[in-house]
């Protein structure tokens, strides 16, 4: 099987050698070789763009013969997903489906959640390099009293450093995704962990709302502390 930009895939059905390009012409067809091209000339000068005559005598000349699949998986794939619609595709990337779970959405990029939680919190202060992240770990990290969160010290850089590492371990063992809506932020997109620590975002993933404590009874009253 050859790749080909990432999408179409030929089946090889042989590979036949030859000393030269132009014995290769010779036993194959040059319309099938090079479509297009209606001499043996013009395709020895096509050919020498990417082959040097020291590359020929070198290596000879391979002709590797393909064939179309009868079906392209890109074109197999995309009949699957459509069978299965939104909540099929959810329900593969692991998202629950609860009340209020939103139906018509599908979870944001990684890359798009570390790109908002990395966003600089004072953009207009000069020298601030503070991430949300790091802001919003800042209100954790006196939360837990097993110290889940660890300690957020030092200098803005490290903070953020250290605020990366939990976003990043979080999304790595996260076994709850859900997009659903919460008062008062709306449609969110959330994960958890198994210890119910967790984060959350907007739908599209371009807002980093907060990291999020177990949930417990009281919770508000007691200031998530536990």
């Amino acid at each position: 099987m050859i790749l080909l930009n990432k999408c179409l895939v030929l089946e090889v059905q042989d590979v036949r050698h030859y000393a030269t390009f132009s014995k290769m012409l010779e036993a194959e067809s040059i319309s099938q070789v090079l479509p297009g091209v209606k001499s043996t000339e013009e395709g020895l000068q096509t050919y020498r763009k990417f082959y040097t005559e020291e590359e020929e005598r070198s290596y000879g000349v391979i002709a590797i013969c393909v064939s179309n699949l009868v079906v392209q998986p890109a074109i197999l794939l995309a009949s699957i997903l459509s069978e299965l619609s939104y909540e099929g595709v959810q329900s593969l990337l692991g998202l629950a489906h609860t009340t209020g779970t939103i139906s018509d959405v599908l979870s944001p990029p990684k890359s798009t959640l570390l790109s908002s939680f990395m966003l600089s919190y004072n953009p207009d202060v000069k020298g601030s390099t503070l991430t949300h992240g790091a802001r919003a770990l800042a209100k954790h990290v006196n939360r837990s009293s097993n110290k889940y969160w660890g300690n957020l010290n030092g200098s803005d850089s490290n903070k953020n450093k250290l605020a990366m590492g939990v976003i990043m371990d979080l999304i790595s063992n996260s076994c709850w995704l859900n997009m659903y809506t919460v008062q008062p932020h709306g449609d969110v997109f959330e994960i958890r962990v198994a210890e119910g620590y967790g984060a959350r975002w907007s739908k599209d993933g371009y807002k980093f709302i907060g990291f999020l404590e177990p949930y417990m009874d009281d919770g508000h009253l007691k200031g998530w502390k536990h």
